[in-house]
């Protein structure tokens, strides 16, 4: 017996809730399908009549197919804009709001998927009218648009894989990604008239770094020197002017320009310099174009944020001794389901370790409230979890074995953040910044010997003496006010 279904070596698929790639069909028909690299669970297996596990066969598989308990994963798509319009999770509503045509354009693509046996356009024009001329298609499409054959091929190469489209497949992503410059010359004779432009910028003045653009390139073809200094590209991606002179040997067919309409849009892309700069970087791609998709949100108690931050205004002292301790550091964790704060921590030392894990422990116990905000809320005190997972940054104290250990023998994963990716536990960022604000409405004033202070680092201009005892009863003040408070994370 064959496969029910089509597979290709190394297609992606999802059976039983887990991911595999499929990788040959044995003469004795057992089938493979691998795990992932580095996956915590081995290649597909099932029971065997003795009840060891075994490779399963064709029959196996069609049963399981038979059952939808597999899935087919799309391949990867060799233009650029769908990969990423592919990586948005996007359900059908999000795509008809962000491309009022995407369903259109998927329906008439799954129709020629169906009817068009060649791709050429006199094969596939009759079948497209067919399709705009469907009841269900013409209520998409008011105005009776009827796309091009050459239009429709590129949806079918391009926007998911043959009977398999996706509402986001339908999506356009034009201006929504940052595309790649393609010339037929060196990307630097364009780049530098291009960089001029966006840092005059004033669109009124393209056309005459176009015609300097032009001009350059005629230099170039006749072997005459361009007279300005060289772009080179960082180790960053970032172009900079260096002190090099600008340099090209002459090509054996002279190098032609792209059109001035492309120039334009490039310039009206990236027009202020600001924008220019940055989104030449990754990080700058992500801010201009990233973004996209949506989130579900987890379950109560499934998914904690933590993060430290220095506490830049407050120097703690010693109430007992009157030693100065040195700058503050807060550690904050944020529950993701109902935004509120289940645990937090202030010390006098760096954010390390021992103070995330006071952070968790803080997070599991019952907690000490103000007696004006008890008698008002009893319940406050019992504000209290254990989560299952804990996201954090990369900090040396989140990556230190003695939290992670720590955390595992409390049945709690740790899952790390992207480098230089604030935005992937943005609701604790956004908390840090609200319990600053509500710590420092009112800071207590201490009258201590200021040069014994200044010894242990205090600076007068910048910071305000506070005792540590103090200082988290101002935490845990404004860290209750903050979880009974009416606001737009709650």
């Amino acid at each position: 017996m064959v496969l029910a279904y089509h597979q290709e070596k190394g297609d992606h698929v999802e059976i039983l809730c887990r991911d595999y790639y499929f990788e040959r069909v044995d003469p004795d028909k057992v089938v493979t399908y691998r795990a992932p690299y580095g996956a915590y669970y081995p290649d597909f297996m099932v029971e065997g009549d003795d009840g060891h596990p075994r490779k399963p066969t064709t029959t196996d598989m069609n049963a399981i197919f038979a059952g939808n308990d597999i899935f087919f994963r799309a391949k990867p798509s060799s233009n650029e804009s769908r990969r990423l319009a592919r990586s948005m999770e996007l359900d059908a509503e999000q795509c008809r709001k962000m491309d009022a045509k995407s369903p259109l354009r998927v329906a008439i693509t799954l129709f020629c998927d169906e009817n068009c046996h060649s791709l050429s356009d006199d094969a596939m024009l009759p079948v497209i009218r067919r399709a705009v001329a469907e009841p269900d298609i013409a209520a998409l499409n008011p105005t009776g648009w009827v796309p091009h054959p050459t239009t429709v091929r590129e949806w079918m190469r391009e926007r998911g894989e043959h009977g398999r489209r996706k509402p986001r497949d339908g999506v356009s992503m034009a201006g929504r990604y940052a595309r790649s410059i393609v010339s037929r010359h060196p990307v630097e004779l364009m780049l530098y008239p291009m960089m001029s432009a966006c840092l005059a910028n004033d669109t009124g003045q393209v056309q005459s770094f176009y015609d300097r653009y032009v001009a350059d390139l005629w230099k170039v073809n006749n072997g005459k020197p361009l007279d300005r200094p060289m772009l080179v590209e960082g180790g960053d991606g970032v172009w900079s002017v260096s002190n090099d002179v600008a340099e090209y040997p002459k090509p054996t067919e002279p190098y032609k320009p792209v059109s001035y309409t492309t120039f334009w849009r490039r310039v009206g892309d990236h027009r202020t310099p600001i924008l220019f700069g940055f989104a030449t970087t990754l990080r700058g791609q992500r801010a201009r174009y990233g973004g996209g998709g949506f989130s579900e949100r987890p379950a109560f108690g499934s998914l904690c944020e933590a993060d430290e931050t220095p506490v830049p205004n407050v120097f703690l002292v010693d109430e007992d001794t009157g030693i100065g301790m040195g700058s503050a550091t807060m550690t904050l964790m944020a529950e993701c389901s109902t935004t509120a704060l289940v645990g937090w921590d202030l010390c006098a030392e760096a954010a390390s370790s021992a103070s995330l894990l006071r952070t968790v422990r803080h997070a599991n116990s019952i907690k000490e409230v103000p007696k004006d905000l008890l008698e008002k809320f009893p319940d406050l005190p019992y504000v209290r979890l254990r989560p299952d997972r804990i996201k954090v940054d990369n900090s040396s104290g989140a990556h230190s074995r003695h939290f992670e250990d720590a955390c595992a023998d409390a049945y709690i994963q740790v899952n790390f953040t992207g480098k230089e990716h604030p935005t992937h536990k943005a609701l604790i960022e956004r908390t840090i910044g609200t319990i600053l604000q509500l710590l420092f409405k009112k800071l207590p004033s201490h009258n201590y010997d200021i040069a014994t202070m200044r010894k242990f680092g205090f600076n007068p201009d910048k910071q305000v003496l506070c005792t540590i005892s103090q200082a988290r009863e101002l935490l845990d003040r404004a860290c209750f006010t903050y979880n009974i408070s009416r606001h737009e994370g709650l």
